[in-house]
Parts: structure tokens; sequence; C-alpha cells
């Protein structure tokens, strides 16, 4: 664990000198801010309890020092003393734009470098170890198989709600379906499904989807994974106009019948505040009409071109028909799932979990 070397006081600021030679600077209204008492901090919640605009501007510290792992601060102006954990300093001893996603590498693929990631189901279901490698491959590969699920809807939800409880929307919670248009969507058909990302049309599509195949009785059905992170880092490296392009425009979706009209709009690569790639939202079927200025317009289709041919490429394609026993959760917000034509009867069921549920769950585990 970090450990602090020495403590220099200025009238805006601690400067914190570490043992490995690292400088931080607190400001005082932030240690003030982040102090651990119990009527700064609710010891329960961990919410904060202090009325921070209340806090005088121009407080200062007047004396600091460490106590059995904690800084603590004395004040002027009658405020009553602070204590922060050392530990908790240290994880702020580098300033740095905030970000809240769970940190997992991203493992960029296509079809010749991906092994595919699976994890058994007695594993998941039974050990924290096993569900926090089925989500960190989740989200490290962008999919993961839990192979030796019992191909009953029972066991599938109960898969799911090893995560967190399942997100309502206008297919229902957890679902069952086969080629019965029950819904007006191709899923519902044996049409071929080309590579997309669902909900396109909700402003918050659900982050995580997961898919079961309990019957499949017929030919083709293979499921498409396709990497849409590895296809954007593709072209922002070979036609860096065209990614600016799906970076910046803003593309509206919808979704008509069963009593809705569901509509939404962003670009179909979106990125954080730090610059970072987060989401790929793309869905053919469900593009809504709009019309640009017409060089813009026509650069909308270039892009869209390049990006389609890209994620219809065999080569960036993971194929494989999907067996009873093989629970496939995937990243909403990064692969492109579809499925080929198929004959005869498939029933599936799954349903969606929210991206901050997911991630609440690896906090949690880790």
């Amino acid at each position: 664990m970090a450990s602090i070397a020495s403590l220099r006081h200025d009238d805006a600021s601690l400067e914190v000198t570490w043992a490995d030679g690292v400088v931080s600077r607190y400001p005082w209204l932030w240690l003030r801010d982040h102090a651990h008492d119990d009527d700064t901090m609710h010891p329960v919640t961990q919410q904060r309890q202090l009325f921070t605009a209340r806090v005088p501007a121009g407080l200062q510290g007047l004396s600091t020092e460490i106590v059995d792992g904690e800084l603590r601060v004395t004040w002027d102006m009658l405020e009553p003393p602070s204590a922060l954990p050392v530990a908790f300093l240290a994880t702020y001893r580098h300033p740095r734009v905030a970000r809240v996603a769970v940190e997992v590498p991203v493992t960029l693929w296509n079809a010749a470098s991906l092994i595919t990631p699976t994890v058994p189901y007695e594993l998941v279901m039974h050990t924290d170890a096993g569900l926090a490698q089925w989500l960190t491959n989740t989200l490290q590969f962008g999919f993961c198989l839990v192979v030796g699920t019992p191909a009953t809807a029972a066991a599938t939800e109960a898969l799911m709600r090893r995560v967190g409880y399942i997100r309502e929307t206008i297919f229902g919670g957890f679902w069952e379906f086969q080629a019965d248009m029950s819904k007006a969507d191709t899923a519902y058909t044996t049409l071929e499904l080309r590579g997309h990302t669902d909900s396109t049309y909700s402003n918050d599509a659900p982050g995580c989807q997961l898919l079961h195949c309990l019957e499949f009785v017929g030919t083709g059905g293979e499921s498409t994974m396709v990497d849409a992170f590895a296809i954007a880092r593709r072209m922002e490296a070979e036609h860096a106009d065209l990614f600016e392009v799906l970076s910046s425009v803003t593309v509206p979706r919808q979704y008509i019948g069963d009593g809705a009209h569901l509509m939404a709009a962003r670009s179909v690569f979106r990125h954080d505040h730090t610059g970072r790639l987060v989401q790929v939202s793309f869905n053919n079927y469900d593009r809504a009409p709009f019309l640009l200025e017409e060089a813009d317009m026509i650069a909308f289709y270039d892009a869209v071109r390049v990006f389609e041919e890209l994620a219809n490429d065999p080569a960036m394609q993971w194929r494989h028909v999907l067996q009873p026993g093989e629970a496939m959760l995937f990243d909403n917000w990064r692969v492109l799932h579809g499925r080929a034509a198929y004959t005869g009867l498939r029933r599936m069921c799954g349903g969606y979990l929210n991206r901050e549920d997911l991630e609440s769950r690896l906090r949690q585990l880790h």
C-alpha cells in the first residue's frame, strides 16, 4: 500500500509527497468535502451528508498528521476535524478526468484470432469466481458462452438473475420466442438477420443480452458475432474521414408496432467525455428516415457502406450454430449479432440486462 513521506501546507492546498516520489496536491475544500466522519459521509449508505455549499470558501487546514493509517486535519473557521484514510487519498493521487466504467481490458478480435470464450454453467451458478469470469469475458471479448446450461427457460432465467434483475422492454422481461411473427420484428421470422445491435430506438439501449437456444430441428441458423470495436479501429486507421462521420452524425431509429412507436437518435460510434469509444449503435433494419445536406448525406452512405462491408466480411465474423446448453451473453454496446436464414423449428429464450447492473455485479465481486 502507498505510504506518505511528507506533508506541506499552503493557502490553497495540502501537498503530499508519497514514499515513491509522487507529489499530489489536494485542495483544502476537496479534503473537507471527502472527509470520512459520520457527519460528512453516512456510514451505511456512503452518501455525502455534508452541505458542501455551506463550507467556507476560504477554508484552510491549520494542522495535519498521519495517525493509524489516516490523514487527520484540523481546520480554521470552526469546522470540525476531519479524517481521510491514506488508502483513499492514494486512489486519487493522480488527477484525471472522472471515469466510472469497470476497467476490463478490451481484446479486439476477428474470425482468425478469436478463441471462443466459455465458462461452465455450474461454475457460474455456484462460485463467485465463475460468475466474475463470465462477466469479465463478456466485457473483454464482447460475448461469452455458458456451456452446460440446462435447456430450460427456468434454468436460463436463473442464470440471468445471477447478474441482476432482467430489464423490461417492448418484448417483456424474460422471453421465449420462435418464428411466429408474434412481434413486429425480423427476429420473429426465419429470415437472415445481418449484424446489428438491439434497441437502437431506445434512449438507453440495454447493455447486454442473453440468448439460449432451447430447441433446434432444422437447417441453417448460424449465429454470427462481429467485434464492432475492431471495425471502428480499422475505419479510424484506414478511413479516418468516414470514421468521423459515424462518430458525429446523429442517426434516428424507430420501432413501429405492438402498440408502440419508439424513437431515439445517436451516432453509430459513441465516445465518452474522455474520447474513449464506449458504444457502437448500428441497426440498418431500424434506421428511421432522415435527410442531411447533400454532401453530408452522401458521406453518411459512404461510411455505412464501409462499415457494413466490414461487418459482413466472413474474416470478421464468428459463426456458430447455437446448441441447447450454450447460453450466450453478449455486450450489446460492442458486438453486432446476427443469424443466418434457417428452416425448421428454433425455440429461443433470453432477455436484456442493463449495463450498469452488470458493472455493479463485477464491482461487488472484485
